[in-house]
């Protein structure tokens, strides 16, 4: 049977050859330093992979280079190797080892031929039951270029896992508790009638930030009748205007939406009393409430299933937050419960119920234990004064339910929330949650900018998705009519927007998830390098050299053929692919495959640039560089699929 991971022939026999290479007297010594070591060099020249000597040396009193050149010697010697080409000594203390790439060939080949599309996919020996929550955008407007990234991202790591052999559940957490949808609900009850067509997310996102200025211009007149002085007039005027200004921008996109709103919401004595009313009977469960906001809740749904169709993205589970959090009960048995175990951490601030949450955390000792010396943590509000809980607290009800449901819960949340994640985790931990560290992820996420676009939902100011994907697709779209001018229209069409919505997914999930991603459309959308179009593009090269050969995969190769540098490269790097995909796997680091994406189509086309294929003479040589082109095809199929990437075969 074909081994599952060429390359690790090669580093198990480098650790066999180093530990036999080591005198007998000697090994039982510096035995556990021997189980220490192999490395990846800085640079290719150096090798495929390097012992330090030097604690091995320091164990057993020698000098490290004297046996780093004892090591490479004997091992340079052995008629034991097959895979290990040869032994050099190097620095102060080091053995290079260089791979015989015609041997890695051969179980590299066997493996793509036996696996196919599967290879490199090393299932886990301990699979996990694995809840990923993702996307988790609030229901008052399209998902945005920001909630685009989590959903990627989210739906990268789900794929990846499933992949590995876990058992991964993806769930959306529907916020539908709150006064951002309260605000959105008590706008969309004014004008519901008028949003008939179109994107239903896509109205409500007008009807939100419409809303919220009304309603915030009519609270900044009401307090500036009741200013007391000049300095605070002055204040409340400059805010007014602050806000007309948003007005202006936001009736632009629809007058008589915007008109029938403020004519609607002006007859309203007090519209916040009303939202917070609102709010209040919605989590008491009153029937009017619960029927307006799931009937908003839905309709923006609608739309978001819509966008992220596109992308590929799908969900096991939508979670709403009213039945897991409020109505169930849950969150004010969480506070009975804190209330039991820290009375002496809470502390009552008008009719408002707060926790110490730093002087629970210097209690359980987590400061220490988590790496957190010296950090003072905010105190958390757990509830209103009006009896309505906070987000922070629904969601510790939340993450007890999901803790409940799997072994392992990563939550895809931005890193803005770090501190409320943080909280969380502690207050998890005072309720007795056995390993909360392992068990309970927060996979913090950057922001994803668009030079000079501003950003604000409550102003109306985003990015939504949709528009996003709409551009990649026409930008794709004319590059397509350029390349393929004998496609028919349909498949121009159809190229487009599985080119144009990858690229919008491979962008956002290559830059890792802890930095910045700046979202530039010439990087985006760039057939020659570093994106999904180059790396599809390389995909459809390598199908037309296997078409047109008419080359069927076969193991009757001659391997020691492959004898130029950017063989010996491919050949090495498909090798080590099944172990990026396990670190990729195991570090929840999917840019990892990105990465190994675009590094292998780079290979690729600078190979295909300067040496002949089809054409070449030798029927053997030109047997096995289609057989080393065939597990390139393969290999691609592969790591697109771990990380649910979705490649045309015409371009």
């Amino acid at each position: 049977m074909p081994y599952a991971r060429p390359f690790k022939l090669f580093e198990d026999e480098c650790a066999n050859l180093i530990k036999s290479s080591v005198s007998e007297a000697m090994r039982g010594a510096v035995e556990d330093a021997l189980n220490r070591g192999l490395e990846t060099p800085p640079y290719r020249s150096m090798g495929e992979l390097a012992y330090p000597c030097f604690e091995v040396a320091k164990v057993a009193g020698l000098n490290p280079r004297k046996l780093a050149e004892e090591i490479s010697f004997v091992i340079s010697s052995s008629g034991e190797r097959r895979f290990v080409e040869k032994a050099e000594a190097a620095g102060e203390g080091y053995v290079n080892l260089y791979v015989n790439h015609r041997e890695l060939a051969k179980e590299l080949f066997s493996s793509i031929i036996a696996f196919s599309s599967e290879y490199g996919l090393v299932k886990t020996e301990r699979p996990l039951k694995v809840i990923v929550e993702h996307t988790s955008g609030n229901p008052v407007h399209p998902l945005t270029i920001g909630t685009g990234r989590n959903a990627i991202i989210g739906d990268s790591l789900v794929s990846l896992l499933k992949a590995r052999g876990h058992m991964v559940k993806a769930h959306f957490y529907v916020n539908d508790v709150g006064l951002q949808v309260m605000i959105a609900a008590y706008g969309y009850s004014k004008v519901k009638h008028r949003i008939m067509g179109g994107k239903p997310d896509h109205m409500i996102g007008l009807v939100y930030p419409m809303t919220n200025a009304i309603v915030e211009i009519k609270g900044l007149k009401e307090r500036l009748k009741a200013a007391s002085n000049d300095e605070e007039r002055a204040n409340l005027t400059k805010e007014i205007d602050e806000w007309v200004s948003i007005t202006y921008d936001l009736r632009s996109r629809d007058p008589e939406l915007f008109d029938e709103l403020l004519e609607k919401i002006s007859k309203d004595e007090d519209p916040r009393r009303a939202i917070s009313r609102l709010n209040r009977e919605y989590e008491e469960g009153v029937r009017d409430a619960v029927e307006l906001v799931r009937e908003l809740c839905n309709r923006v749904i609608e739309g978001f299933k819509e966008t992220l169709s596109r992308l590929g993205v799908r969900f096991d589970q939508w979670d709403w937050e009213s039945e897991i959090a409020v109505w169930s009960g849950a969150a004010d048995t969480i506070i009975n419960k804190i209330s039991t175990l820290a009375p002496w951490a809470l502390e009552t601030q008008e009719g408002a119920l707060i926790l110490d949450v730093d002087k629970v955390s210097s209690n359980l000792g987590v400061k220490d234990e988590w790496g957190l010396p010296g950090k003072q943590i905010p105190k958390l509000t757990l509830k209103r004064a009006d009896g309505t809980t906070l987000y922070t607290t629904r969601d510790i009800a939340y993450a007890l339910w999901k803790l409940e449901r799997a072994n392992k819960v990563i939550n895809v949340i931005g890193v803005e929330q770090s501190l409320a994640q943080l909280q969380l985790k502690i207050i998890l931990k005072l309720l007795q949650v056995e390993d909360i560290q392992n068990r309970y992820v927060h996979y913090a996420y950057e922001l994803v900018r668009l030079p000079g676009a501003k950003m604000s939902s409550r102003r109306g100011r985003y990015i939504a998705l949709d528009d996003l994907l709409n551009e990649a697709v026409a930008r794709v779209h004319r590059e397509v009519e350029k390349r393929g001018p004998s496609l028919t229209e349909e498949e121009k069409r159809e190229i487009a927007e599985v080119v144009g919505t990858g690229a919008v997914r491979f962008a956002l999930v290559n830059v890792t998830p802890s930095k910045t991603m700046t979202f530039d459309w010439d990087q985006v959308i760039n057939f020659e390098r570093n994106s999904f179009p180059f790396i599809n593009y390389t995909y459809v090269r390598a199908l037309g050299i296997l078409r047109k050969s008419g080359f069927a995969p076969t193991l009757n190769v001659d391997v020691a053929k492959l004898i130029h540098d950017y063989e010996r490269e491919l050949v090495i790097q498909m090798a080590r692919y099944p172990e990026l995909f396990v670190q990729a796997a195991e570090e929840l680091r999917p840019e990892i495959l990105t990465l190994f994406l675009n590094r292998l189509s780079e290979l690729f086309n600078s190979y295909y640039e300067k040496v002949n294929v089809i054409r070449e003479r030798d029927e053997e040589t030109r047997k096995a560089r289609l057989m080393l082109v065939y597990s390139i095809k393969t290999v691609l199929e592969s790591c697109t699929k771990a990380i649910n990437l979705k490649m045309v075969k015409k371009m």
